[in-house]
C-alpha cells in the first residue's frame, strides 16, 4: 500500500509483529480474568458474599464497553499503534493501583478504569492483524491473534494457583500491572502503524478525515442488517464466555474444591478454549459464519451434557474443557468473521462497536450468575443450563449472516 512501510522490513518482521499482537492480547486476557480467579479469596478476605462479587466481575467489562466504543474506534482516525501502546500502559498502571485496594467499592471503581484501557486495545489489535495479513488470510490472522485473550485466561489460572495460597488476591493484580507495562514498551519499539493510516498520512491527509460519528456508517444501506446481526451474535456469545469464566472458579470453590484446584479447573476451561480458537482460526477462511454456527451448536451439546451431570471429577474437567473448546472457538470465530465482513476503512469502528455492544452481554454474564444465586440456583451443574439459549440464538443468526454478509 502506498506510503506504508512494508511489514517484512520492520524490526521484528511480519511473524514478529503477529507475536507482539498475540502477547499484547495475552496480557489483556490475563487482566480480564484476574478478578474472576481472585474472587474466591476476595470473598474470604473482605467478608463479602458470593452474590456481592457479581458487580466486581462486571466492572471491568463495563469499562471495556465504554473503551471499545468511545476510545477503540479512534484507531481509524489517529492510528492503531498509538491507541494500543497508550491503552496498555493505562490499564497496567491502574492494575498496580488495584493491588493496593482496601475495600470492594474501591476495587470495583479501579476495575472499571482498567476496563477502559482493555476496551481500546482489542479492536485495534484485531484490526491491525487483519491489515498486515497476507491477502486472503485476514480472517485467519484476526482469529489467531484473538486467541491471545483466551491464552491470557490460562495464564491467569496458572498464576492464581501458584500465588493465591501464599500471597492472596493482590498478587494477581500486581502481576496484571507489570505485564502490560512491559509489553507497552515492546510494542512501542517493534509494532508498525496501520498501513492504511500511514498511506493516508503520506498522501497529505494527516489523520483520517472526520467521519460521521458513532455507528451510523455501520447502519447504512446493506450493512444495516449485517451490523445488527453481528451485534446480537457478539452480545450472546460474550455473555456466555464471561458467565462461565466468571463463575466456574467460584462455584467449584463452593463445591468442595480447594482454591488452587478451582483455579486449575478454570484454567483448563481456558486451555480448551485455546485449542478451540486455533481450530476455529484454521477453518474460518473457508467456513466463515458457518464455523461460528458449528462451534455454538457444539457448545450447546457439551453444556447440556454437563447439565445432565458429570459423575466424577475427571468427567467434570473433561466436560469443562470441551465446553471451553466450543465456547471460545465461537468467540474467536466471530472475531475473525466480523473483522473481514467490514471494509478496511470501517474495520476498527465495526469491531469496536461489535465488541462494545458485545460487552453488554459480557457485563450481563456475571450479573446473570448473581441473579441465579439470589433465585436459589446454587449447583454448578445448574449454571451450565444458563448459556443454552444465547448460544442457540447466536448459531441461528450466524447461519443467517452466512447468506447476507
Amino acid at each position: 500500500m502506498q506510503g506504508a512501510e512494508p511489514i517484512d522490513q520492520r524490526l521484528f518482521g511480519r511473524t514478529g509483529v503477529f507475536a507482539l499482537l498475540l502477547i499484547a492480547l495475552i496480557c489483556e486476557g490475563y487482566d480480564l480474568q484476574a478478578a474472576n480467579f481472585a474472587a474466591p479469596d476476595l470473598v474470604r478476605a473482605m467478608g463479602v458474599t458470593r452474590a456481592e462479587i457479581g458487580p466486581l466481575l462486571s466492572a471491568s467489562l463495563f469499562g471495556v464497553l465504554i473503551g471499545a466504543i468511545g476510545i477503540g474506534s479512534l484507531g481509524d482516525r489517529f492510528g492503531r499503534k498509538r491507541l494500543i501502546v497508550g491503552a496498555c500502559a493505562f490499564y497496567g498502571l491502574f492494575s498496580l493501583i488495584a493491588s493496593q485496594a482496601e475495600t470492594l467499592p474501591q476495587l470495583i471503581a479501579l476495575r472499571f478504569l482498567i476496563g477502559l484501557g482493555l476496551g481500546a486495545v482489542l479492536p485495534n489489535a484485531l484490526a491491525l492483524a487483519g491489515e498486515i495479513a497476507r491477502p486472503g488470510r485476514e480472517a485467519t490472522a484476526t482469529a489467531l491473534v484473538g486467541i491471545g485473550i483466551t491464552l491470557g485466561g490460562v495464564v491467569a489460572g496458572a498464576v492464581a494457583a501458584a500465588l493465591l495460597p501464599a500471597y492472596g488476591w493482590p498478587s494477581l493484580f500486581l502481576v496484571g500491572g507489570i505485564l502490560p507495562l512491559v509489553i507497552a514498551l515492546l510494542l512501542q519499539i517493534g509494532l508498525p502503524e496501520s498501513p492504511a493510516f500511514l498511506a493516508q498520512r503520506a498522501a497529505g491527509q494527516g489523520a483520517a478525515p472526520r467521519a460521521t460519528p458513532g455507528p451510523m456508517p455501520l447502519l447504512q444501506g446493506e450493512l444495516r442488517w449485517v451490523t445488527l446481526g453481528i451485534w446480537l451474535v457478539f452480545a450472546s456469545v460474550l455473555m456466555v464466555v464471561y458467565l462461565l469464566s466468571g463463575w466456574i472458579p467460584l462455584l467449584l470453590g463452593e463445591s468442595g474444591f480447594s482454591p488452587p484446584q478451582a483455579a486449575l479447573i478454570g484454567s483448563a476451561y481456558h486451555a480448551g478454549g485455546v485449542a478451540g480458537g486455533v481450530v476455529a482460526s484454521l477453518i474460518l477462511r473457508k467456513r466463515g459464519w458457518n464455523a461460528v454456527a458449528g462451534f455454538a451448536l457444539g457448545a450447546c451439546a457439551f453444556l447440556l451434557l454437563l447439565v445432565l451431570g458429570a459423575g466424577s471429577t475427571a468427567l467434570l474437567v473433561a466436560g469443562v474443557i470441551a465446553a471451553g473448546f466450543c465456547v471460545t472457538g465461537t468467540q474467536n470465530a466471530i472475531n475473525g468473521a466480523a473483522g473481514v465482513t467490514y471494509p478496511t476503512a470501517l474495520r476498527a469502528r465495526g469491531l469496536g462497536w461489535a465488541l462494545g455492544i458485545g460487552r453488554v452481554g459480557s457485563i450481563a454474564g456475571p450479573l446473570v450468575g448473581s441473579a441465579a444465586l439470589w433465585l436459589g440456583m446454587s449447583g454448578a451443574h445448574q449454571f451450565f443450563a444458563l448459556p443454552l439459549i444465547p448460544l442457540a440464538l447466536a448459531a441461528a443468526i450466524a447461519l443467517r449472516l452466512r447468506r447476507t454478509a
